[in-house]
């Protein structure tokens, strides 16, 4: 019934504003482009996943403007691959995020995949293309569109918005990657972009993922039963949270600054809570000092309450910033149940960061 609904929209407006936290990251992104210092992860992911989540992404706005999306899959030899996903997401949503927006409404969108004969047996080399029958593009303008600050103008393009910094990034992540970027396109007749990349060939996941899966689903939901302390300045963030936990079964308690979780945990007698969701940044008192306090305190628990830093921005060096400050790991918000179930898990199986004395202080187990 409703209920259903609420996670479905819910589970839509994360991913929006997971999609439009990447866009701010992009204008970062370019300084650190600029200047040499984009940080490249790699991770195993499946090709195949990685189209879907893209199609999700994008359902909603293609749907406003009754456009299509279609998928295309081609001989894909090797679906699991390592390479930088984040990376590859921001390539993809930056062309499919220009398709949507240079076509008209009730126009089509394709996104084709396919893997390319290589004689490599370390790596595949995939082809994507992103098609549009929108209003293409002039000669000139093909000529410039990677460079930076560059937009089509006319008066059918004034009214979309962006900061012409997409295509310089997808251009330079490309190559930075490795991989290959060119454009057809004519006035008028639509445009295609063509990437060629060649990613890692990674073990086949499917079915350790599927057995994973299973453990868990015979562990339970691990959020019933929780007792959660939480640092949240934003009303309306912490309304939200404390009512994703209260479907899975948790419990939380709702702080508006690091001072008053400090005094919190302090008057709290074990057993209260089982672990503390700490943001970052708050007024009086930001997160790193209020869990570099809670370390310092004489609670019993002090040393090993697992706190898991939430934050608006996933760099690298937040995460450090997080773990040095006495933190066991680092969500990006908004907080995604899944991934917070996940962190748990690793928490609790002795995987945390914050080590005192070269030892892990969590304790396995409520």
């Amino acid at each position: 019934g409703n209920k259903a609904k609420v996670i479905e929209y819910a589970d839509k407006i994360d991913i929006s504003s997971r999609h439009l936290l990447g866009i701010i990251n992009d204008v970062l992104d370019m300084s650190k482009i600029e200047a040499g210092k984009t940080v490249f992860k790699y991770s195993d992911f499946s090709i195949l996943d990685f189209m879907q989540e893209l199609d999700t992404i994008f359902h909603t706005q293609i749907y406003e403007k009754q456009q299509t999306l279609t998928i295309i899959k081609e001989n894909i030899q090797h679906e699991w691959v390592n390479g930088d996903q984040v990376h590859l997401m921001q390539i993809f949503s930056n062309l499919l995020s220009n398709a949507v927006k240079y076509t008209q409404e009730g126009g089509e969108i394709q996104f084709f995949v396919e893997e390319c004969e290589t004689k490599s047996s370390v790596y595949a080399k995939y082809r994507f293309l992103v098609s549009d029958n929108g209003m293409g593009m002039s000669a000139d303008f093909k000529d410039t569109i990677f460079d930076a600050f560059t937009r089509a103008e006319s008066s059918l393009t004034n009214k979309i918005q962006g900061t012409g910094l997409g295509m310089a990034i997808t251009k330079n992540l490309v190559e930075a990657m490795g991989g290959t970027i060119d454009v057809d396109s004519e006035l008028g007749q639509g445009s295609c972009f063509e990437v060629l990349v060649d990613l890692k060939i990674a073990e086949d996941r499917t079915v350790a993922l599927a057995a994973q899966e299973e453990t868990n689903e015979q562990d339970g939901n691990i959020l019933q039963g929780m007792k959660f302390l939480c640092a949240e300045d934003n009303e309306l963030n912490a309304e939200i949270l404390t009512e994703l936990l209260k479907i899975e079964g948790a419990e939380c308690t709702i702080c508006e600054n690091g001072e008053e979780i400090l005094k919190a945990f302090e008057q709290s007698a074990p057993g209260d809570y089982d672990m503390i969701l700490m943001d970052v940044q708050m007024p009086v008192m930001n997160g790193y000092e209020a869990t570099k306090a809670i370390r310092r305190s004489s609670h019993k628990l002090a040393k090993t309450i697992p706190i898991i830093a939430m934050t608006a921005n996933a760099f690298s060096e937040d995460i450090q910033h997080s773990l040095a400050a006495g933190m066991n790991a680092h969500v990006s918000k908004p907080v995604e149940m899944k991934v917070l179930e996940k962190t748990i898990r690793s928490i609790k199986s002795g995987g945390g960061g914050y080590r005192t004395a070269g030892h892990c202080t969590v304790t396995n187990g409520k």
